[in-house]
């Protein structure tokens, strides 16, 4: 059985590849990935919800977006996130739900801060068993 997501180091930076059996799998385990490099996902309880809506012009796009403004609701509500769920996706948006809870400095170990998703060798790809992404962070 294959992991949902699994870091790498890169210069400076940190990335994922994330992976999924469908695309909406995809992007909940990149969101899954992301967050982890943040706070270990034990450590987050499920208390509060965030509705999510993006656009783009391509999934590469949409995908960026969608972990982008998971790094925005952090960086202006303090929200840490554990479970995520695709509501509707199509070529040009994603809906979604974010479930988790505010950063409490006396629960959470914050590892890092992620300051936003780059498109430096982001890519999703089709493979025999769904789908694979390649995203890096930039610290």
């Amino acid at each position: 059985m294959r992991k949902p997501y699994e870091v790498f180091e890169h210069t400076a930076d940190i990335g994922i590849h994330a992976f999924g059996k469908t695309i909406e799998e995809l992007f909940c385990h990149a969101a899954q990935g992301m967050e982890s490099l943040m706070v270990a996902p034990e450590q987050i309880r499920v208390m509060t919800s965030r509705q999510i809506s993006v656009e783009g012009h391509d999934p590469i796009s949409l995908l960026i977006a969608w972990l982008n403004e998971l790094i925005f609701l952090f960086d202006t509500e303090y929200l840490l996130f554990r479970h995520f769920e695709i509501e509707a996706i199509t070529e040009t948006q994603v809906i979604g739900r974010a479930d988790g809870e505010p950063y409490d400095r006396q629960r959470h170990d914050l590892s890092s801060a992620i300051k936003a998703v780059t498109w430096h060798e982001a890519s999703i790809i089709r493979t025999n068993d769904g789908y694979q992404a390649r995203v890096i962070f930039d610290l």
